[in-house]
């Protein structure tokens, strides 16, 4: 059996990408280098997020394990 971490997700919307990035102790973290420009924003940890293929309506197009 093998077994994959979950690392990020790229997200497509607004004519730019997105993504969330999941750190060690799977929190998550977004970053739109528009929005937050070289900032993450804490979203919560992985394990309680509820939708975690959307994010600020933008849809997943990747995920990185």
């Amino acid at each position: 059996k093998v077994s994959y971490k979950l690392k990020g997700i790229i997200f497509l919307g607004g004519n730019h990408f997105t993504s969330r990035i999941i750190g060690t102790k799977a929190e998550v973290w977004y970053h739109d280098g528009i929005g937050t420009r070289e900032k993450c924003i804490y979203e919560g940890q992985l394990t309680t997020m509820e939708d975690i293929h959307h994010a600020k309506g933008r849809k997943s197009c990747m995920v990185i394990y």
